[in-house]
């Protein structure tokens, strides 16, 4: 309705102009002076204000225009004459709110990029150099630098790091780099850079973290969930001993002790000793978790050691009725301590069997894959998936799932196939699950 009245505003003016332009014509082809004169004055103006409404009319136009080529959103359109053109109103007010939200968009990302506690960098490409667009706060205090988008004065500061992108003239790439600032201890850096274009324009995104903060995290929190099992562990026992042993002492402070009261106190010493046990038991294989010998290697046969495993579980794969596939060529040899790896192996064998025990179709493979320089001993069982909830606990000491478990054999055989400058990893893919041994590929390993 206020279009239609702008609209009717400048028709209503520019006909009263033609009104007063044909009038004067008439009045002057008469001769009629006085009266030509008179309508002449009204033409002048009625132009005169024809020209200073649609002035006024198109200059506010052209303010908005100009408002939302300089991004100025500082208009304040409620307080403007309402007639005026609605529809550059609203695309102006359309464009202000997007780039209200846009804003603040913008804010929440940066603060989600300045918590995180790794060295994050944008970097925009302009001609031949970079300009930094966004340098979080933990890169910034990791390096002690101020905010700048000179790419130069970083290049200052850290040459070690702008040297590793420049050298690769800014490709992908994740690679270590060490670090030296000044006089403080040299450390290690993992940097990754990733690049993107939006609208044409070439970004790096680069992420940077010290190593050894990693390692410590990782550290830190494999402790605490270590701590955590002992505490559970010994708590468990202690409680029930303590219990019994305070009132069996009642008993004895009793006058006299009935059959019944003896029972009870046999009882309670049975139960302390059960505990006592199992405490016992678990400091001991905590114990042999930290004292695994040095590994004596010589080279062996692959396929006969795993057959000679196979052997000792033949009879339970039997009553189990599992399919065992064995399929490792017999001309490969690994150079290990028979004994640590033959125990790896039970492990692996004897948590695959676990798996299968309630599945129909029970079957383990154990077969091996061959790089240019690695060697993959690979078990394999048709069991259910690991929960993702638990995949990153499986290699904790004492943590198990199973009833009767003791939450060693993971941990063991992954210390044992380490201390052989190997590698034991879990890994389930397009639904199936396999435990890695990967080995460094020796002189004495055969095609």
């Amino acid at each position: 309705m206020k279009k239609l009245s702008t609209q009717l505003s400048i028709g209503i003016r520019i006909s009263l102009f033609v009104f007063f332009l044909f009038t004067t014509s008439y009045f002057i082809i008469h001769k009629f002076w006085f009266s030509g004169f008179f309508f002449i004055l009204l033409s002048i103006l009625s132009l005169i204000e024809l020209i200073y409404f649609s002035k006024k009319y198109f200059s506010y136009n052209q303010k908005i225009i100009s408002a939302l080529l300089y991004d100025d959103y500082s208009l304040n359109i409620p307080e403007i004459n309402t007639l005026k053109n609605q529809q550059i109103i609203k695309l102006y007010q359309k464009i202000k709110a997007e780039k209200q939200t846009s804003f603040s968009k913008e804010i929440l990302y940066q603060q989600l990029l300045n918590s995180i506690p790794s060295g994050f960098l944008i970097l925009k490409k302009v001609e031949n150099d970079r300009k930094i667009i966004f340098i979080n706060n933990y890169f910034q205090q990791l390096f002690d630098i101020p905010k700048s988008n000179s790419w130069n004065k970083l290049k200052k500061i850290i040459p070690q790091f702008s040297d590793v992108l420049e050298n690769n003239n800014f490709q992908e790439i994740k690679s270590l780099l060490d670090i030296q600032i000044d006089e403080e201890q040299q450390q290690t850096y993992i940097i990754q850079n990733s690049k993107t274009i939006i609208e044409g324009e070439e970004y790096d995104i680069i992420f940077l973290d010290s190593v050894q903060r990693v390692i410590d995290s990782t550290e830190k929190e494999a402790w605490v969930n270590v701590m955590k099992i002992i505490a559970h562990e010994i708590i468990n026992s202690l409680t029930p001993i303590y219990s019994l042993a305070s009132t069996t002492k009642t008993y004895f402070e009793s006058d006299e002790l009935t059959n019944e009261d003896y029972d009870d106190i046999r009882l309670s010493l049975d139960t302390i000793m059960n505990r006592s046990q199992h405490l016992q038991t678990f400091v001991e294989q905590y114990r042999q978790l930290t004292t695994i010998p040095h590994p004596i290697k010589s080279n062996h046969n692959l396929k006969e050691i795993i057959q000679e495993v196979q052997q000792s579980f033949k009879h339970e794969l039997e009553e189990k009725k599992v399919d065992f596939v064995l399929s490792i060529p017999n001309s490969i040899t690994i150079d290990v301590d028979r004994i640590q790896f033959e125990q790896v192996v039970i492990n692996l064998i004897k948590n695959a069997i676990h798996a299968i025990e309630h599945i129909d179709q029970k079957r383990i493979e154990v077969y091996c894959k061959q790089t240019d320089n690695r060697l993959q001993i690979i078990v394999h069982d048709s069991g259910n998936l690991i929960d993702e909830t638990i995949l990153s606990k499986i290699f904790l000491p004492f943590y198990t799932t199973r009833k009767n478990g003791a939450g060693i054999g993971l941990t063991l055989s992954k210390t044992i196939i380490e201390a052989h400058k190997s590698y034991l990893f879990y890994k389930q893919i397009n639904g199936k699950k396999e435990f890695v041994i990967s080995f460094p590929i020796t002189k004495s390993n055969n095609d």
